[in-house]
C-alpha cells in the first residue's frame, strides 16, 4: 500500500508537450518537455534556444508558482499552472532577459 502511495506522489510525464503563447503575437510554440510531480511540489524541464531549462515550484492553493532554476544574472523567469481538466495544467508565465519583458500563457498535455 505505501508502495502505491510513493508512486502516486511522484509521477514522472516523460513524453509531455508543452504549447507557449506570447502576449501580443499570434501563433504558438509546441516542444516537448518533462514534467515531474511529487508531493506539492513541481519541476518542468524542456530545451530553451537548445539549451536544458528548467522551471520548479511548489503547489500555492490551487495552482502551483514556479520560478526559472537555477537563477541566472540577466534573466527571471516566473509562471504559474493549474491543472484544469484530467491530463493538462495551464497558466501564465512571465520572464525578464537583459532589460526585455516577455510573457504569455502555456499549457502542458501530461504524458507518461
Amino acid at each position: 500500500m505505501i508502495r502505491k502511495t510513493e508512486e502516486f506522489r511522484r509521477m514522472r510525464y516523460a513524453n509531455s508537450v508543452m504549447t507557449t503563447y506570447y502576449d501580443g503575437l499570434a501563433g504558438f510554440e509546441k516542444e516537448p518537455c518533462v514534467v515531474i510531480i511529487r508531493d506539492k511540489e513541481i519541476v518542468v524541464e524542456y530545451l530553451r534556444k537548445g539549451r536544458p531549462s528548467t522551471y520548479r515550484g511548489e503547489l500555492e492553493g490551487e495552482q502551483y508558482h514556479l520560478h526559472y532554476f537555477p537563477q541566472i544574472e540577466g534573466f527571471v523567469g516566473e509562471a504559474y499552472l493549474s491543472r484544469s481538466e484530467g491530463n493538462l495544467l495551464d497558466g501564465t508565465w512571465n520572464e525578464f532577459e537583459n532589460g526585455s519583458r516577455g510573457g504569455g500563457t502555456w499549457d502542458i498535455e501530461l504524458n507518461e
